[in-house]
């Protein structure tokens, strides 16, 4: 009798349980696409990452065409549309040297410093990546004034409004 209740109380179980996984609410993936700064100086001199190789450059598709394959490692940092010191992120997790691979650009990280915000900070290549942070980064030999030369809020802001891949932000 005890078996026969047991098993009962399996199958009852068992059949809430798919009810339940059936019936559950889908999850629904929250969309993610932020900006942040970044201001690379060598030697005293601004590197400028506005140039088409460090550029994404995403193919558009009308409407109930097939989207093209994501790129995972590029949806973390890049630029696009010809700005070069505003770094779109677009999926979670993203950290600064995602960045720098993505637009394979050398970083010896051992002798790199780097300003968050105007702060000095550790390593800076395995900091996540948040919205409107400033990112200076020195290689060589460079005068400590220009570590407050990030991007700031208002214009990481402007440069995002400027987005002009696929017609929408």
């Amino acid at each position: 009798m005890t078996k026969r209740i047991s098993f009962f109380i399996v199958v009852i179980l068992l059949g809430i349980g798919t009810i339940v996984y059936i019936f559950r609410k889908p999850t629904v993936l929250e969309k993610v696409h932020y900006h942040a700064g970044v201001v690379v100086f060598w030697n005293n001199q601004k590197i400028d990452f506005s140039d088409l190789k460090y550029m994404t450059i995403s193919p558009c598709v009308e409407k109930g065409g097939e989207q093209p394959k994501e790129d995972k490692q590029n949806e973390k940092a890049h630029f696009h549309d010809g700005i070069g010191d505003v770094v779109h992120v677009e999926t979670s997790g993203a950290i600064w040297k995602d960045l720098f691979t993505n637009i394979k650009y050398p970083v010896d990280y051992s002798k790199a410093t780097g300003y968050m915000n105007g702060q000095k900070v550790v390593d800076f290549s395995n900091i996540p990546i948040r919205s409107d942070d400033s990112l200076v980064i020195f290689m060589g030999d460079n005068d400590p004034k220009f570590s407050t030369m990030g991007a700031t809020v208002v214009y990481i802001e402007e440069q995002a409004k400027k987005s002009t891949e696929c017609g929408e932000e």
